[in-house]
Protein backbone atom coordinates (compact mmCIF):
# COMPACT_ATOMS: atom_id res chain seq x y z
CA UNK A 1 0.00 0.00 0.00
CA UNK A 2 1.26 3.27 -1.01
CA UNK A 3 1.77 6.17 1.94
CA UNK A 4 -0.35 9.00 1.68
CA UNK A 5 -0.12 11.97 0.47
CA UNK A 6 0.18 15.34 1.77
CA UNK A 7 -3.59 16.01 0.09
CA UNK A 8 -4.99 12.74 2.00
CA UNK A 9 -3.38 13.17 5.38
CA UNK A 10 -4.70 16.56 5.51
CA UNK A 11 -8.16 15.27 4.55
CA UNK A 12 -8.05 12.60 6.89
CA UNK A 13 -7.12 15.08 9.24
CA UNK A 14 -9.87 17.36 8.70
CA UNK A 15 -12.68 14.55 8.79
CA UNK A 16 -11.28 13.41 12.41
CA UNK A 17 -11.83 17.21 13.61
CA UNK A 18 -15.45 17.20 12.08
CA UNK A 19 -16.18 13.30 14.07
CA UNK A 20 -14.62 15.35 17.19
CA UNK A 21 -16.76 18.46 16.53
CA UNK A 22 -20.31 16.50 15.88
CA UNK A 23 -19.05 14.29 18.47
CA UNK A 24 -18.67 17.18 21.10
CA UNK A 25 -22.34 18.83 20.12
CA UNK A 26 -23.86 15.66 21.19
CA UNK A 27 -22.28 15.15 24.29
CA UNK A 28 -22.70 19.22 25.14
CA UNK A 29 -26.70 18.80 24.08
CA UNK A 30 -26.95 15.59 25.99
CA UNK A 31 -25.04 17.11 29.70
CA UNK A 32 -24.58 20.73 28.74
CA UNK A 33 -20.60 22.27 28.76
CA UNK A 34 -20.29 21.76 32.68
CA UNK A 35 -21.83 18.27 32.59
CA UNK A 36 -19.29 17.64 29.79
CA UNK A 37 -15.96 16.00 29.93
CA UNK A 38 -13.14 15.56 27.30
CA UNK A 39 -13.40 11.65 28.07
CA UNK A 40 -17.11 11.82 27.14
CA UNK A 41 -16.06 13.58 24.22
CA UNK A 42 -13.11 10.91 23.07
CA UNK A 43 -15.54 8.04 24.08
CA UNK A 44 -18.29 9.98 21.73
CA UNK A 45 -15.97 10.02 19.04
CA UNK A 46 -14.24 6.33 19.70
CA UNK A 47 -10.66 8.12 20.49
CA UNK A 48 -8.17 8.59 22.88
CA UNK A 49 -8.20 11.29 25.17
CA UNK A 50 -4.34 11.90 24.08
CA UNK A 51 -5.83 12.36 20.62
CA UNK A 52 -8.15 14.98 21.12
CA UNK A 53 -5.82 16.81 22.54
CA UNK A 54 -3.65 16.77 19.96
CA UNK A 55 -6.55 18.53 18.08
CA UNK A 56 -8.17 20.94 20.58
CA UNK A 57 -5.96 21.72 23.70
CA UNK A 58 -8.79 21.87 25.97
CA UNK A 59 -13.07 21.92 26.50
CA UNK A 60 -13.44 25.38 26.06
CA UNK A 61 -11.16 25.53 22.67
CA UNK A 62 -12.96 22.70 21.73
CA UNK A 63 -16.08 24.57 22.04
CA UNK A 64 -15.42 27.93 20.64
CA UNK A 65 -14.45 25.63 17.54
CA UNK A 66 -17.73 23.97 17.63
CA UNK A 67 -19.71 27.69 17.70
CA UNK A 68 -17.47 28.52 15.04
CA UNK A 69 -17.66 25.90 12.91
CA UNK A 70 -21.49 25.63 13.70
CA UNK A 71 -22.22 29.29 12.58
CA UNK A 72 -19.96 28.50 9.09
CA UNK A 73 -22.01 25.71 8.53
CA UNK A 74 -25.46 27.92 9.03
CA UNK A 75 -23.99 30.35 6.86
CA UNK A 76 -22.75 27.56 3.85
CA UNK A 77 -26.55 26.35 4.30
CA UNK A 78 -28.35 29.34 4.01
CA UNK A 79 -26.01 30.98 1.30
CA UNK A 80 -26.49 34.46 1.52
CA UNK A 81 -24.26 35.96 -0.61
CA UNK A 82 -23.20 39.66 -1.25
CA UNK A 83 -25.37 42.05 -3.07
CA UNK A 84 -28.31 39.13 -2.14
CA UNK A 85 -31.76 41.24 -2.28
CA UNK A 86 -35.66 40.18 -1.12
CA UNK A 87 -37.44 41.39 -4.24
CA UNK A 88 -41.04 40.41 -3.06
CA UNK A 89 -43.42 38.89 -0.14
CA UNK A 90 -42.59 35.33 -1.55
CA UNK A 91 -38.89 35.61 -1.44
CA UNK A 92 -39.55 36.86 2.05
CA UNK A 93 -41.47 34.18 3.13
CA UNK A 94 -38.83 31.69 1.96
CA UNK A 95 -35.72 33.24 3.46
CA UNK A 96 -37.76 33.06 6.51
CA UNK A 97 -38.53 29.54 5.96
CA UNK A 98 -34.92 28.54 5.08
CA UNK A 99 -33.95 30.27 8.19
CA UNK A 100 -36.56 28.03 10.54
CA UNK A 101 -35.58 24.88 8.32
CA UNK A 102 -32.01 25.17 9.06
CA UNK A 103 -32.62 26.10 12.71
CA UNK A 104 -34.71 22.78 12.99
CA UNK A 105 -31.68 20.71 10.75
CA UNK A 106 -29.11 21.43 13.85
CA UNK A 107 -31.48 22.32 16.95
CA UNK A 108 -29.15 20.79 19.21
CA UNK A 109 -26.41 23.43 17.73
CA UNK A 110 -28.86 26.08 17.95
CA UNK A 111 -29.72 25.34 21.92
CA UNK A 112 -26.52 24.96 22.49
CA UNK A 113 -25.57 28.58 20.59
CA UNK A 114 -28.10 30.00 22.78
CA UNK A 115 -26.87 28.56 25.77
CA UNK A 116 -23.91 29.90 25.26
CA UNK A 117 -24.23 32.79 24.15
CA UNK A 118 -25.66 33.76 27.50
CA UNK A 119 -22.77 33.56 29.23
CA UNK A 120 -20.17 36.61 28.40
CA UNK A 121 -17.05 34.94 28.99
CA UNK A 122 -17.79 32.28 26.41
CA UNK A 123 -19.59 34.52 24.08
CA UNK A 124 -16.40 36.87 23.85
CA UNK A 125 -14.35 34.09 21.95
CA UNK A 126 -16.46 33.51 18.88
CA UNK A 127 -18.40 37.40 19.10
CA UNK A 128 -16.83 38.61 15.94
CA UNK A 129 -17.71 34.82 13.86
CA UNK A 130 -21.23 35.53 15.48
CA UNK A 131 -21.30 39.16 14.34
CA UNK A 132 -20.34 38.59 10.97
CA UNK A 133 -23.15 35.72 10.55
CA UNK A 134 -26.24 38.03 11.93
CA UNK A 135 -24.54 41.11 9.91
CA UNK A 136 -24.98 39.28 6.47
CA UNK A 137 -28.86 38.89 7.50
CA UNK A 138 -29.39 42.19 8.83
CA UNK A 139 -27.99 43.71 5.49
CA UNK A 140 -30.76 41.77 3.72
CA UNK A 141 -33.23 43.09 5.45
CA UNK A 142 -32.53 46.33 5.97
CA UNK A 143 -32.40 46.77 2.16
CA UNK A 144 -35.59 44.67 1.88
CA UNK A 145 -37.23 47.46 3.96
CA UNK A 146 -35.71 50.21 2.27
CA UNK A 147 -36.73 49.08 -0.99
CA UNK A 148 -40.25 49.05 0.93
CA UNK A 149 -40.10 52.93 2.43
CA UNK A 150 -39.95 52.07 5.66
CA UNK A 151 -39.17 54.94 7.52
CA UNK A 152 -36.12 53.29 9.68
CA UNK A 153 -35.32 50.10 7.75
CA UNK A 154 -32.35 49.16 9.97
CA UNK A 155 -34.80 49.44 13.70
CA UNK A 156 -37.40 47.73 11.56
CA UNK A 157 -34.57 44.69 10.48
CA UNK A 158 -33.62 44.38 13.75
CA UNK A 159 -36.96 44.21 15.19
CA UNK A 160 -37.86 41.65 12.62
CA UNK A 161 -34.73 39.92 13.95
CA UNK A 162 -35.39 39.79 17.56
CA UNK A 163 -38.84 38.65 16.35
CA UNK A 164 -37.16 35.59 14.55
CA UNK A 165 -34.81 34.90 17.63
CA UNK A 166 -37.73 34.97 20.03
CA UNK A 167 -39.86 32.02 17.74
CA UNK A 168 -36.49 30.25 16.69
CA UNK A 169 -36.05 30.06 20.72
CA UNK A 170 -39.80 29.18 21.60
CA UNK A 171 -39.54 26.93 18.91
CA UNK A 172 -36.65 24.77 20.67
CA UNK A 173 -37.75 25.66 23.80
CA UNK A 174 -41.18 23.80 23.22
CA UNK A 175 -40.70 21.80 20.39
CA UNK A 176 -41.57 21.66 16.84
CA UNK A 177 -44.87 19.51 17.30
CA UNK A 178 -46.25 21.85 19.78
CA UNK A 179 -45.13 25.16 18.89
CA UNK A 180 -48.00 26.89 16.22
CA UNK A 181 -45.27 27.47 13.90
CA UNK A 182 -47.46 28.26 10.29
CA UNK A 183 -50.06 30.59 12.40
CA UNK A 184 -47.08 32.43 13.86
CA UNK A 185 -45.22 32.81 10.73
CA UNK A 186 -48.85 34.55 8.88
CA UNK A 187 -48.51 36.94 11.81
CA UNK A 188 -44.81 37.71 10.82
CA UNK A 189 -45.98 38.13 7.32
CA UNK A 190 -48.77 40.15 7.71
CA UNK A 191 -46.70 42.47 9.91
CA UNK A 192 -43.04 42.46 8.14
CA UNK A 193 -43.68 41.28 4.67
Amino acid sequence: MAPKTAKQLEKAREDKKVCILEAALKVFASHGYDGASISMIAREAKISKGLLYTYYESKEHLLEQLMIWGLERAGSTTNVEAGYRIGSEEEFMYGLKMIIAMVQQEADFWRLYNMVVMQPKMADRFKDKAKSFLEDYLQVYVQYFEDKKVPDPMAEAIMFGAVIDGILFDMLMVGETEYPLERVLEVVRRKFA
